[in-house]
This record gives C-alpha cells, structure tokens and sequence, in this order.
C-alpha cells in the first residue's frame, strides 16, 4: 500500500514539476530570439560606425593610384523651354554617378541605402555643369538625393537636379533650323590623372527622351560623348549629352507665311481696280503696306537682334517688296493717266486743225520739184494721206521710245508679271531653305 502511494506521488510530481521547466525554456528561446533581432537591428549601425572609423572624405579614392572611374547615367524627366532669345534651355534630369571606393567594403550580400545627408561624409565626385547658366537640386520634400553603398565598396549617388543649360543657336535657317543643344558634365577640380568620367552604358546611359514632347521642337536624335576640357590649370575629365532639335514649321506657317502671302495677294486687287477709283486704290494699297510692316515687326520682335539674316527674314522682305511694288504700280499708273490725258477742248481743236489741214490738201495738191527742175503732183487724185498715231500708243521721237497712253496696258501686264513672279520666288525660297 505505501508502495502504491509513492509511485502516485512520484507521478504527480513529474506532472506538475515539468510544467514551470517547459515554461522557462519557452521563456529563454524568446529572449534569444530577441537578442538575435536587436543584434539584427543593430547590425547596419555597427557597419557604419566600422567603415566609417578612420575615413577620410577629402581624400579620393586610390590616392596616390590609378585615376578613380566615375561610370554617369541620365535619365531626362523634363524639357520645359527652349529660348531663341536667350540662347538656353531648361532641362530636368535624374542624374546617377557610380564609383569604387575600397574604403567602403563590407561584408555580405546587400547593399545598404543611406541617408543624403551622409553624402557629406564621403568623398564624392567634384561633377558641375560646365554650360550652366542656373542649377538648382530639388528639396521637396527632402533633399532628391540618393546613396547606395554596396559590399564591394561601390557607391551610386543621385540626385534631381534642374538646369538652365546655354546653348548657341545658328538661326540662318529659322524657322526651318535644326539645333544642337548640349548638356556638358565636367570635374572642376580633378584632372584626368586623378578621375576620369565614362558613361555607364554608351548611348543607352540617356533616357527619358522618347517620352518628351515640345512646343516647338522635336527630339529627333540625341549623342553620348566623352571627352576632356583643356584648361590652364589641367585637362579635365568631361562627358556630354548633346539634344538634336528640329523646329516644328506648321506653327509658324500660321503665325507669319500664310499671313504675309495673304497680304501679297490682297495687294494684287488694285491691278482690277478702275484707275480713275483713286481712293480705293490707294487705301488698298496703303493698308497691305502698314499691315505687312506691323506683321515683319512683330516676327522680328521675337527673335534676338543678331547680324546676320535669317530665312524668315528673306520671306518677309520679299513680301514687303511685292506689297510696296503694288503701291508704286499704281502711282505709275496714276502719274501715265495725269501726263498723258488731254482735256475735251484741246483735243477737239487738234481734231479740227487736222480735219481743215487735210481739207486744204485735197484742194492745193503739193508740187514736188523733179530733177530736171519741173514739179510734179504729190499724189494722185490732188490728195495726199498721212497716218496719224493710234490713240491708244504715241510714239515720242525723244529718244525714239514708244509710250503706253493706255494705263489699262500697265494694270494687265502687272497681273501677270506680279504673280508669275511670287511664285517662282517661292519654288526657289522653299528648295533652299526646307529641302
């Protein structure tokens, strides 16, 4: 019986005395789980505290080594306007710089991305825009910057950045121009023998392109060049990202060519006009020539005051020629009717001095002297006929010229000669320019 009791008591105990060991032993994997975590947690700061002990950031890479290898990468997020006037354009870019720093390397298998502000802590690539005018890097809602530090020591630095790039212009062919913009990357201090600058990718490092879309302008290529400054102090490592424009023309087809040939035409109305509706020929002609004036101010208002002329300004003052011609055509016209118009009473005594010098004729024949002293009749029947000038054509001796009487003649010869002439100048304007 007390055997039975204690194997009871034994049993009992082993029951309730294993409960508190399997608690406790739950209790110490959950504390060497968080042990594990915290010490996970932790682990990135130890990195940095370790890499970044004894770093120095004024020092490049490989100092006293071979030249540090900056790879560049762009991505164009914006184009917002190209200027004639001031020689520029603003760009919106995602720039990307990549480098090795052996300082850097750490073990394992993922890369760590740091705060911008840490930036200031390591040693990065001197890059500024050689053809700036303006920059600025987007702060909104933080600094648009990005590092990323991989195990081998390589660096990715980006950052957002929007810029006022210069770009000169040969506005010979406007507005039938194609530009060349460029977007010029340089070190300001390093030189070739300390970094050198390449792209990451060759052509494909740019992109963005394809999705960009201009008033004015299309993007029909673009060009991934490397190269070097040469400078007094060095030769400096420089990669350039160079934009082809080609301008839009449909826009100012509307704006200034059909306008100005419009005015051309108008101004051919006067040649169907009476001469003797001097008011209306004259006001005609008088507005196409202050209106044509009013529309080459405005183009040329829009554009920068350069020396040499611009195919746009060809076409205008051809126009403006053609318009003005058609004011002095019929100043031409008006001055031949007022010199050679006759008043009423004149020419009908000039008829009647005609009428009695043929009458005299006829009744006193003229002798004409022969050779062997004896005269003769002039002419037969006692009368003798002489063809007086047509009314519409005089013939002046002076200088034996002949002159149109008749100002119609003008007005019929300008409808042909003024349009005929336009469009032989428009055949050569547009081979020239826009083939």
């Amino acid at each position: 019986m007390s055997g039975q009791r204690a194997t009871v008591l034994l049993l009992v105990f082993a029951i309730f005395g294993g409960i508190p060991n399997s608690v406790r032993a739950q209790g110490d994997e959950e504390a060497a789980n968080g042990r594990e975590e915290e010490s996970a947690a932790t682990q990135p700061d130890v990195k940095l505290t370790a890499l970044f002990r004894g770093y120095d950031p004024l020092i490049r890479p490989n100092f006293h080594g071979k030249p540090v290898a900056v790879q560049m990468s762009m991505t164009i997020a914006s184009i917002d306007q190209v200027s004639e006037v001031d020689m520029d354009y603003t760009v919106t870019v995602l720039m990307r710089q990549y480098w090795n720093d052996p300082r850097l390397k750490f073990p394992g298998n993922r890369s760590m991305s740091l705060d911008p502000r840490l930036a200031k802590k390591l040693w990065v690539p001197d890059t500024f825009l050689e053809n700036s005018k303006s920059s600025y890097l987007h702060t909104v809602t933080v600094d648009n910057a990005l590092i990323r530090l991989f195990p081998d020591g390589s660096i990715l630095y980006g950052m957002r950045i929007t810029a006022k790039m210069e770009c000169e212009m040969d506005l010979r062919k406007y507005p039938m121009d194609e530009q060349s913009c460029p977007f010029i990357l340089e070190s300001y201090g390093y030189t070739t023998e300390d970094m050198t600058y390449e792209w990451r990718d060759g052509e494909k490092s740019i992109s963005g392109l394809k999705d960009i879309r201009l008033s004015q302008f299309t993007i029909y290529d673009y060009k991934a060049l490397q190269g070097y400054g040469d400078y007094e102090t060095g030769r400096y490592p420089q990669l350039q990202m160079l934009l082809l424009f080609r301008r839009q023309v449909f826009f100012f087809f509307l704006q200034t060519y059909i306008p100005a040939c419009l005015l051309v035409i108008v101004s051919w109305v006067s040649f169907f006009i009476n001469p003797d509706s001097e008011p209306a020929r004259v006001s005609l002609s008088v507005t196409t020539v202050l209106t044509m004036t009013t529309l080459v101010s405005g183009t040329r208002a829009q554009l920068p005051k350069i020396s040499y002329i611009k195919a746009i300004d060809v076409y205008l003052v051809v126009c403006f020629v053609f318009v003005f011609a058609a004011l002095l055509e019929y100043a031409a016209v008006n001055y031949q009717s007022r010199y050679y118009k006759t008043p009423r009473k004149s020419r009908k005594s000039k008829k009647t001095e005609i009428e009695e010098f043929q009458l005299e004729e006829k009744k006193a024949p003229l002798a004409v002297p022969e050779n062997d002293g004896s005269s003769a009749p002039a002419a037969r029947n006692g009368t003798t006929r002489r063809r007086f000038p047509s009314p519409k054509v005089l013939t002046s001796f002076r200088g034996g010229r002949k002159i149109i009487e008749d100002v119609n003649d003008i007005d019929k010869f300008s409808r042909v000669l003024f349009p005929c002439t336009f469009a032989v100048f428009n055949a050569i304007y547009w081979i020239t320019y826009a083939v």
